[in-house]
């Protein structure tokens, strides 16, 4: 499991041994941000709309899923690293 956490972190932040798979990462996180913000320039609501709505409402979760359950990696504080982690900026 601390392997697995450790890829995934390596994947969400930003790799120091510059992956492609982080690279990728990255990409389909700025498109995924880019698609959300799309229906919010229009004042009708198209079917689509609410479909991607709910596509990266869904994605955003699991980043964040992901990144609070690397939070020991990050903020290096032990088993408060998980409290803590939804109190710092970037969270």
């Amino acid at each position: 499991m601390a392997h697995t956490r450790a890829k995934i972190f390596d994947i969400n932040e930003k790799d120091s041994h510059n992956s492609i798979t982080s690279k990728v990462y990255d990409v389909f996180m700025l498109v995924v941000i880019v698609l959300s913000i799309i229906p919010l320039m229009f004042t009708v609501e198209l079917p689509w709309f609410k479909a991607v709505d709910k596509i990266t409402t869904v994605i955003f979760i699991v980043d964040y899923v992901f990144r609070w359950i690397t939070a020991d990696l990050k903020l290096n504080k032990k088993g408060w690293s998980f409290a803590l982690y939804p109190l710092t900026p970037m969270a």
